[in-house]
């Protein structure tokens, strides 16, 4: 799947330099930060996060002009996460420099100063490993599965894997329960009572498989479960009446870009379009940047523009369902933390929607 990337935002030390255009071309906005401690090829993608860019002969520079070392001291001094990026071969033969002095240099940029430093064959991985790191942290890291994936030997195998999922439930544990009730779907309807026939199970136990086998799942994961209960339920946003106009509705940037807004409504009583911003997580200065990008292009739209050319008003919400205490510098949008609670009511209240109507949508 594309993922858009118009959304993320670099400053650079060198805008114009080829990694800098190839981010550009990437959709990122790329922009110009000024310092005052050298030529250095620097990305900063967060308040935290920083990324100075040496191919092999510039580090091997920095290490003869001591450069390096200063540079490491500002970017430790200055954010929680400084990472050195080393592209390229260091050719330590041809400059006669000894290869204890390069391990000694890239050995101190870690237990001395902090940094963590990664390796790239050429400037198109360097390039992408910068765009990952800004994609992952100014729109999030995707969830990763914990538990260890293994390749299925057969259905049987299948089967007890599941099972062994349930609480205090081992490989044994699974085979004695399948062998007792013959199906997966058999443990999943098992009562109480009937788990504690199966030796080994007590009454704890049995209590504990059984409220996760029959429990409501009551969880906001992703971006579009609250949109789809906002979608449904708007008074979890909004007091006032309000009418949903478009949901993933895109407008194009001054590149041409597409910007995809979650969720458009029209508040009547006081004549304003209302553009919602949906995050799982915390918001951040990042989130605020890019409903403000959605805000200032939205006379690009041709449903939006029609509203704005006769004096329609137009804000901007950020809403998630994370307790946070960003506020936003624009007057013209702000922060909503949606009730986790009433939330989860609305999604099981659309579940039971689609059951009713025959099946998912």
């Amino acid at each position: 799947m594309t993922v858009d990337l118009s959304t993320l935002i670099i400053s650079a030390t060198k805008p114009r330099g080829k990694a800098a255009k190839l981010l550009g071309g990437m959709g990122i906005t790329v922009l110009p930060v000024e310092e005052d401690e050298g030529n250095v090829d620097r990305y900063i993608l967060s308040k935290r996060l920083v990324i100075e860019r040496r191919t092999g002969s510039t580090f091997l520079r920095g290490i003869m002009d001591k450069t390096l070392f200063t540079s490491a001291i500002y970017l430790r001094e200055h954010f929680r996460i400084p990472v050195l990026i080393v592209e390229g071969e260091v050719d330590y033969e041809y400059t006669m420099f000894k290869p204890q002095a390069i391990r000694g240099a890239l050995s101190s940029m870690m237990l001395q100063y902090g940094l963590s430093v990664l390796a790239t064959p050429n400037l198109d991985e360097t390039v992408q490993l910068i765009a990952m790191m800004a994609r992952q942290e100014q729109m999030g890291i995707p969830d990763i599965s914990l538990i260890p994936k293994r390749k299925a030997t057969g259905l049987a195998d299948m089967q007890r894997r599941i099972v062994e999922m349930l609480p205090g439930c081992g490989m044994v544990m699974a085979r004695e329960l399948l062998q007792r009730f013959g199906s997966v779907t058999r443990i999943a309807n098992a009562t109480e009572a009937e788990l504690r026939t199966v030796p080994g199970i007590g009454v704890r136990k049995a209590r504990q498989m059984h409220e996760v086998l029959s429990a409501e799942y009551e969880s906001v994961d992703t971006e579009k479960n609250l949109e789809d209960a906002v979608e449904a339920a708007p008074r979890l946003l909004f007091k006032q009446p309000v009418t949903l106009l478009a949901r993933q509705h895109y407008v194009f940037s001054e590149e041409k870009e597409r910007q995809f807004v979650d969720l458009v409504f029209l508040d009547p009583g006081a004549d304003e379009l209302i553009l919602v911003e949906l995050k799982r997580g915390k918001i951040t200065r990042e989130h605020c940047h890019q409903i403000r990008r959605y805000l200032d292009n939205a006379h690009k739209s041709r449903l939006l523009r029609g509203f704005l050319e006769k004096g329609t008003g137009m804000r901007g919400i950020l809403a998630t369902v994370e307790e946070c205490d960003y506020r936003p510098d624009h007057s013209d949008v702000s922060v909503c933390i949606v009730d986790r609670g009433r939330t989860i009511a609305v999604l099981k209240q659309l579940r039971e929607r689609r059951a009713d109507a025959g099946g998912p949508e």
